[in-house]
């Protein structure tokens, strides 16, 4: 009876050791689905500043084109002004250079008459 009591005893420490065993996995197991689901959480919320900066990078890049764009104009259409003042300029220039030579004439003239 000693042999059958030792052998169940034996058999119940197995037993509880599995169990402690079993209980400690069970444990880990939940705790790695903690770290998990915090992990998941996380890269959750990475992925959503991602789309979120990509987002903004986009509308960035977008207004920056736009008003590349519109400074390519304004400059173009400056530059046109620019071209068309100089040749107003050397227009008005040639003009007061005619007008000019025309005065020095006409007191010329009237250095003569008064001679």
């Amino acid at each position: 009876m000693a042999k059958y009591y030792d052998s169940v005893h034996l058999a119940s420490d197995q037993k509880d050791l599995l169990i402690s065993q079993l209980k400690a996995e069970i444990f880990e197991i939940q705790q790695r689905d903690k770290d998990y689901l915090a992990l998941r959480d996380q890269l959750y919320t990475i992925q959503q500043k991602y789309r979120h900066l990509q987002d903004e990078k986009l509308m960035q890049d977008n207004d920056y084109n736009y008003r590349h764009d519109q400074n390519v104009v304004a400059a173009n259409t400056l530059r046109k002004e620019i071209e068309d003042l100089r040749f107003l300029t050397n227009e008005k220039n040639r003009s007061n250079n005619e007008y000019q030579a025309e005065i020095g004439s006409i007191r010329d003239q009237i250095s003569r008459r008064e001679q």
